[in-house]
């Protein structure tokens, strides 16, 4: 198939949902870049990479200055999955294995300046012997290394890598905040505590801080355009001003002390590149009690906070109990990129959601999943809007989005995940 009509072909789906491309999307009609490799980071380019491995949700960002985030690195598949969710390139490897290799084809450096794990759940850290041992029917692979540390996920990248600065959401208390689930603490904790050692510098994640995440390379010269707001983490979330709220102490109070699931202490955050705005909360989602018994929608929440962005990864994967209508409303996303691992994650009532028109003011969104397995195609076919996701995630794709430096226009790259070729599968032109 030419490069003109594989284009028509993965997108044509949008126009034929709402008529006609989106006036966003209106620069997305070809591409001269697909079939080719993915186009290099430049300096000024702020890059977001969702790297697609069949078991979890990998994350990986470079800002303009050429600082480095590796944001959760899962390893978690289950057996049942994988006829809809193939592990890619291969089951040869672990998960943390591949995304090493896949950053070390973008990234030239052996040094990654932060890593950022959102909650403790082995498909966003990784999982150790441990894990396998209490939970042996979730599908933990993990491998004993040389250098003493025994998982997957982020041991298998310390392997490749080491690192400069750390947060999680609970750091220096991990664990003493209880929660549904949490297991993968066990697997960090012992790679964290031998990086501390070398040099690695662990901080609290400070909810409402402004570019405690920062640049390290060349801040200077991106301060007035670029910056990271922290917006919550174990419950508790910024309060728009000088302050916090802790949600799930009034959560406590009302329910007596009623376990809430880890999900819901996820870190999330929201970066900004001139008008070019990305959210990111690992698994926000839930909802929870006032003091007085009455619900409150927390992943509206931490949306209301971010305020509206272009690009949004989607909460717990877009399952079922997230991508609130309220949060969609509050984020208003161009695109919403969802790293998948299991076909559960493709749900019609959120992808309704994030799709809606009365939900982004009358735009029309685009959802652009890791794969969109053949199951769930199936399952949507005569749905509507859902004809709009791009036609190559059928197959598993990296989804890169690189912000052109001062942030006026990006693209969204779709990357074949089934080799290491990095060759480009379609290309999607848009403004901020």
């Amino acid at each position: 198939m030419d490069r003109r009509n594989f284009l028509k072909r993965s997108f044509a789906g949008v126009a034929m949902a709402c008529g006609a491309l989106p006036p966003w999307l209106a620069r997305a009609i070809e591409s001269p870049e697909t079939g080719s490799q993915l186009p290099k980071w430049k300096l000024g380019e702020l890059e977001l990479h969702f790297i697609y491995t069949g078991c979890g949700e990998n994350c990986f960002y470079r800002l303009p200055d050429g600082t480095s985030i590796l944001n959760d690195v899962g390893d978690i598949s289950r057996p049942r999955d994988l006829k809809d969710i193939p592990l890619l390139p291969s089951s040869e490897r672990l998960g943390g294995e591949w995304v090493s290799r896949y950053i070390q084809r973008v990234y030239p450096e052996k040094i990654i300046d932060y890593a950022i794990f959102s909650h403790w759940h082995g498909d966003h850290t990784g999982s150790g012997a441990i894990d396998r041992e209490k939970t042996p029917s979730a599908g933990f692979r993990y491998r004993k290394y040389p250098d003493g540390l025994s998982g997957n996920g982020i041991v298998c990248v310390a392997q490749d890598f080491s690192f400069r600065r750390y947060f999680d959401h609970q750091f220096p208390k991990q664990g003493q905040f209880k929660s549904k689930g949490g297991l993968s603490i066990g697997a960090v904790m012992p790679w964290l505590e031998r990086e501390r050692k070398k040099g690695l510098v662990a901080e609290p994640f400070k909810v409402g801080a402004l570019n405690q995440i920062a640049m390290l390379r060349d801040p200077a010269m991106y301060k007035d355009i670029f910056s990271i707001r922290n917006l919550c983490a174990n419950g508790i979330a910024w309060d728009g001003k000088n302050g916090v709220r802790d949600y799930i102490a009034s959560h406590d109070k009302a329910t007596g002390g009623a376990l809430v699931n880890e999900n819901v202490r996820s870190l999330a955050f929201v970066m900004r590149y001139g008008k070019f705005g990305y959210f990111a909360g690992g698994d926000v989602s839930g909802v929870l009690k006032n003091e007085d018994g009455s619900n409150v929608d927390y992943e509206g929440v931490v949306g209301r906070l971010a305020g509206r962005v272009n690009v949004c990864k989607t909460n717990h994967h877009g399952y079922h109990d997230a991508m609130s209508g309220e949060f969609v409303r509050a984020v208003q996303a161009d695109a919403y990129i969802s790293c998948v691992w299991s076909p559960r994650h493709v749900i019609k009532s959120t992808l309704e959601r994030m799709t809606s028109r009365a939900l982004h003011g009358g735009r029309e969104a685009l959802f652009v999943p890791t794969i969109y397995p053949a199951s769930c195609r199936e399952r949507f076919k005569k749905a509507g809007r859902f004809g709009g996701i791009p036609d190559a995630t059928r197959f598993g794709v990296h989804v890169v989005v690189k912000v052109a430096p001062g942030g006026e226009t990006y693209k969204i790259y779709l990357v074949d995940a089934r080799d290491e070729s990095m060759r480009v599968m379609g290309c999607l032109n848009c403004n901020s």
